[in-house]
């Protein structure tokens, strides 16, 4: 069942993407990167496993280590705003399959984001096998069975996990909330260290073996010895709670209605305008083609559950993910000095996966209609950038207002700081970002809010984009320690400034020359539909 939906899935990518051999490149290549830092990872943790004098400090980390595998495996897709692959049940649910082999198919999914946990596991099972102390391979059955009892709990819980918030999102009023939630839950653990809670408490909770009615104190009991009983019947407990758990919330994502569910009412006739009218209609005051264009795309952006999700993230999670290098023994002084600074730009770069990266992303098909009208292509690109200007100027504003409210140190210096950094950077990005939209360009769906904004390439692209886009802002912090003073800085910073719009212009001239030259593969790669396997 699982080669025949792969099958399908591969054929469907073959025959409306076709094959880019550059693409393909440096997603291998970004693959290799990532997977090949995890992969030394293993290795060490392999090296502390097999290692017999290092015993004691494998009995009280191996179950606190477990722990964060089950923490990372169910809630690190979420992070990064893509809930991994998926059936799409819409497609698959009109042919006669078995319900049980369609949800086996989406619990073997679920490996799509934990293959870097599957490398740690590897390293600590090879680890053990190979220590005398530990069984040796005499104890391979025992250490193979827990191992992949503790693997196929993760999986059945994900998948559960993951049809649960799947329907979450795709309620009206409620997906936003939902997901943010659950994004800012998973920073608790570093803000409860940077404010003071005692991190022996932590410790005793993840790590004291007699909290064995905890998956992962069980499993490391098992992996460990294996002698009793109770660990065995806790993770049996705990693997068949997970498979009941995904069998219902997979049974009810089967028989759930998204349509319905992301359906929108029309506005009751007399119905007053909104109060944020003006907003949209502030772009007016440029002149036409491009005015009408920022309202359009301001309001569509505002309408559109995935860039309100991230844009939210900007100032919450923005904060609270770097909130602890202010204070505790984290404390960084460089942070502390440019929080403002540090947070926009952080909202500058998330907000790059939704708006700028793939411009054209969540017009798809609708795309024809700018080389439809007889405006210039880059009319349509720079209207898109002002209106994403727009909305990072209300970021920076409402990070400010975050930062006031938290009783942090804001001055007005540092607030002109912040606007002038974030607008140098986003000059740049801009200019690398028309590029992306037209030569790697990706279909995006609005109601999907797990997922993440770009593909593979464009993941590959940025390793190298960032670095290079943020040197130029370098020079002018360099020129400030150089001879410490202000005026050196925003001196820099406007010769970089300068030349950033330079680099825009010219970035904006060949993106409108190879949207033109590349009009088809554009609007086939824009219209194209998901194959039986989506990613969220």
């Amino acid at each position: 069942m699982l080669a025949a939906i792969a099958r399908a899935q591969w054929l469907s990518l073959r025959n409306l993407r076709g094959a880019s051999v550059p693409g393909l490149a440096v997603t291998a290549l970004t693959s290799l990167v990532w997977y090949g830092l995890w992969a030394f990872l293993a290795a060490a943790v392999f090296e502390v496993m097999a290692e017999p004098r290092f015993r004691r400090w494998v009995e009280m980390g191996l179950p606190r280590g477990l722990a964060v595998m089950t923490i990372y495996w169910q809630f690190a897709p979420i992070l990064v705003a893509s809930l991994g692959a998926s059936l799409d049940l819409r497609k698959l649910v009109v042919y006669p399959i078995p319900e049980r082999s369609l949800f086996w198919s989406e619990v073997a999914l679920r490996l799509t984001t934990a293959g870097e946990m599957l490398l740690l596991l590897t390293g600590i099972v090879a680890g053990l096998l190979a220590n005398p102390e530990g069984g040796g391979w005499r104890a391979a059955p025992r250490i193979l069975l827990a191992a992949g009892m503790f693997t196929g709990g993760n999986l059945l819980l994900a998948a559960g996990v993951r049809n649960l918030i799947e329907r979450l999102l795709s309620r009206r009023g409620i997906r936003e909330i939902a997901i943010l939630t659950l994004v800012l839950a998973a920073t608790l653990p570093q803000l409860a260290l940077a404010w003071g809670v005692p991190a022996e408490r932590l410790k005793a909770w993840f790590a004291e073996m007699p909290l064995v009615f905890w998956p992962w104190a069980a499993a490391a009991r098992l992996l460990l010895s294996g002698t009793e009983w109770t660990p065995w019947l806790a993770l049996g407990c705990w693997v068949a709670a997970a498979y009941g758990f995904g069998r219902w919330q997979f049974r009810r994502s089967l028989r759930y209605d998204f349509s319905a569910a992301q359906a929108t009412g029309s506005a009751p006739p007399g119905a007053r305008p909104s109060r944020f009218e003006w907003w949209f209609r502030l772009p007016g005051l440029l002149p036409d083609p491009v005015g009408a264009l920022v309202e359009k795309e301001a309001r569509t952006l505002a309408r559109n559950p995935r860039f309100r999700l991230v844009f939210i993230m900007g100032f919450t999670f923005g904060l609270l993910v770097w909130l602890p290098f202010l204070v505790g023994e984290n404390r960084s002084a460089a942070i502390v000095a440019n929080f403002l600074t540090v947070v926009s730009v952080y909202a500058l770069t998330l907000l790059g996966q939704v708006s700028y990266w793939n411009a054209f992303g969540f017009d798809r098909s609708a795309v024809l209609v700018y080389y439809a009208v007889p405006a210039p292509l880059s009319r349509a690109l720079l209207a898109k950038n002002i209106a994403m200007a727009l909305y990072l100027a209300l970021e920076i504003l409402l990070v400010t207002a975050a930062c006031v409210l938290l009783g942090m140190p804001v001055s007005a210096g540092k607030a002109l700081e912040a606007v002038a950094v974030t607008a140098t950077l986003a000059l740049y990005l801009f200019a690398a970002g028309n590029l992306s939209s037209v030569y790697v360009p990706r279909a995006m769906h609005p109601e999907r809010v797990g997922q993440g904004g770009g593909g593979g390439r464009m993941q590959g692209l940025l390793l190298l984009i960032y670095p290079v886009a943020g040197i130029p802002v370098a020079l002018a912090y360099l020129a400030r320690y150089a001879f410490e003073t202000n005026t050196a800085f925003y001196a820099v910073l406007g010769v970089v400034a300068a030349a950033g719009a330079g680099v825009y212009w010219v970035a904006m001239d060949s993106a409108a020359r190879a949207a033109e030259e590349r009009r088809e593969q554009i609007v086939q790669e824009l219209a194209r539909s998901d194959g039986p396997v989506a990613s969220h």
